[in-house]
């Protein structure tokens, strides 16, 4: 930062020198043309003149190529600190993303019961992407419908009184196809069987399917209901797909340890 400066400080420099002889050659070539002009030496007056112009010309040419090279200097110097800033915070995001996917591979393994374990892993995915609602569904393979297991700003009210069957929407299309979906605005697709169309606008919205042993056993939605500027990307896709696993393996965990307590020692 400090060398940074340094260069703006030498470049206003050279400016102002650049200015200021400006400033004095002219005033001298004005003097010396008025006084030429009065001694009536017009070749003499011509030919000071072009040797006068020829010089300065060639002097600002100089200064111009001068200021061009620090200011190239300083443009690289600045994009090197863009980027070194650019990586520095990649890093850091990186990091925070192995921290928490460490997290959750210890939540998936804990002693914790299976509610506690898919809400904090749910919380954690929500936190990650900063979403604004989140929710893990679930097949009811006898009722045909979706369980909602856990979620974060959605209404349960709702989603009790008239369940969700697991061939309809996004959900169940996701179910159905075995195959993630990122959505943008207002959703208008004739796969989506019996679509509900929800209370608030939805700006985008992302839904990974849940498999345990190559079995579609459910969905982890996500979505930004504020922000045109807020949309699921691929590389959150590729994050939320690894929290998909980890619920499957926080489900298959818990029933392997229930499995073991019934057995008689």
């Amino acid at each position: 930062m400090n060398d940074y400066l340094k260069d703006l400080k030498v470049i206003e420099k050279k400016r102002w020198e650049l200015l200021s002889l400006e400033i004095i050659v002219l005033s001298f070539l004005t003097i010396a043309v008025i006084v030429l002009s009065l001694l009536e030496q017009k070749y003499l007056t011509l030919f000071f003149l072009i040797i006068l112009t020829t010089l300065f010309s060639a002097y600002i040419i100089n200064k111009q190529r001068e200021l061009k090279k620090l200011n190239t200097h300083l443009t690289e110097e600045q994009l090197k600190n863009i980027e070194e800033k650019m990586r520095a915070a990649s890093l850091q995001e990186r990091l925070k993303e192995v921290t928490l996917l460490y997290r959750v591979g210890r939540i998936t393994v804990s002693s914790l019961t299976l509610q506690k374990k898919l809400d904090k892993i749910l919380r954690l995915a929500y936190n990650l992407v900063k979403a604004d609602r989140a929710s893990i569904m679930l097949i009811n393979e006898r009722m045909g419908t979706f369980v909602v297991a856990s979620s974060i700003g959605i209404d349960m009210e709702l989603l009790r009184s008239r369940p969700q069957k697991v061939d309809e929407g996004v959900a169940g299309w996701v179910c159905e196809h075995r195959t993630p979906q990122i959505l943008s605005g207002k959703v208008n697709d004739g796969r989506f069987i019996n679509f509900r169309e929800k209370p608030e606008d939805i700006n985008s919205a992302i839904c990974l399917p849940v498999k345990l042993k190559g079995k579609v056993i459910g969905v982890l939605n996500l979505s930004y209901l504020h922000g045109p500027e807020r949309v699921f990307t691929e590389h959150d896709l590729r994050l939320l797909s690894i929290f998909s696993r980890y619920i499957s393996i926080a489900i298959e965990h818990t029933q392997l340890s229930l499995k073991k307590q019934m057995i008689p020692t």
